[in-house]
């Protein structure tokens, strides 16, 4: 058994974060196999962490142990996890951080980790991605020991976070992330919401006053035009040709997102 471990985090590169967290994997298991999944996500930014992990979630190897730190109240009274789903693994701070994997998950089974056996000493209450989450993955790489952590969690701190949704002659959503490149994630699938794909003449409208249209691929755009497209994860993604739609349109994570239907 070797299981594959990711992690994602709110460390940067710049510091000695990261790698500390990768020496200790090493040090329990000198074969694990550790892939990164960002550590760029914006200091302290749950909701943000929640969205790319939900977002890369599906094409994760079967068995993958996730370890996900963005962690404001290390060292408080919230759990360390460590949660089996039906494709893995997940490990990390009890706070909302995998709200949005969960709730596309049937079935799952959370333990908090309290078994010291597994963790780095001495144990900082700074750092528990390097002295708890990082020892506890890097143990389960290479033996169950799932069971052992510590007892079943029953109750999961979750993210209150906005649907879209539909009324007579409109699908209501928001801006809920934007990437490196100033493009902007909207919380209305393709998959929820199907005939809209094939829907050419809708309106979109986004803080009440920009428009966009659907374009099938970036360049699509004109320059300078806000445009929206269907992204790799189906989700509605708004950009502008050769430039950042952040910049050039002010948007922001919360902004409205209207898709007017035609009657």
């Amino acid at each position: 058994m070797n299981r594959p471990i990711a992690l994602l985090t709110d460390f940067g590169l710049k510091d000695h974060y990261v790698g500390s967290l990768k020496a200790v994997i090493l040090g329990i298991n000198p074969k694990a196999t550790i892939f990164d999944i960002t550590h760029d996500v914006r200091p302290q930014n749950i909701r943000e962490g929640a969205f790319i992990l939900h977002s890369v979630y599906p094409v994760l190897p079967k068995s993958t142990i996730v370890v996900a730190v963005i962690d404001p109240g290390v060292g408080s009274m919230r759990q360390a996890l460590c949660i089996k789903t039906s494709r893995g693994f997940l490990i990390g701070p009890n706070n909302g951080l995998f709200s949005m994997v969960l709730r596309d998950e049937v079935r799952y089974e959370a333990r908090a980790i309290v078994n010291d056996r597994y963790f780095h000493k001495p144990v900082s209450s700074t750092f528990h991605g390097r002295d708890v989450f990082s020892p506890s993955a890097a143990h389960l790489s290479k033996k169950d020991v799932f069971k052992s952590f510590g007892p079943i969690v029953h109750k999961l701190y979750s993210l209150q976070i906005q649907k879209a949704f539909r009324t007579d002659h409109a699908i209501k959503g928001e801006i809920v992330h934007i990437d490196h490149f100033g493009n902007a994630m909207v919380n209305i699938s393709k998959i929820k919401f199907p005939s809209l794909v094939k829907t050419k003449d809708a309106s979109i409208v986004i803080k009440g006053k920009h428009h966009a249209s659907f374009k099938s691929f970036f360049s699509a755009g004109n320059r300078g035009a806000l445009i929206a497209v269907w992204n790799s994860a189906n989700l509605l993604e708004l950009a502008v040709k050769d430039d950042s739609a952040e910049k050039v349109y002010g948007l922001k994570i919360g902004d409205s997102v209207v898709i007017r239907l035609p009657h």
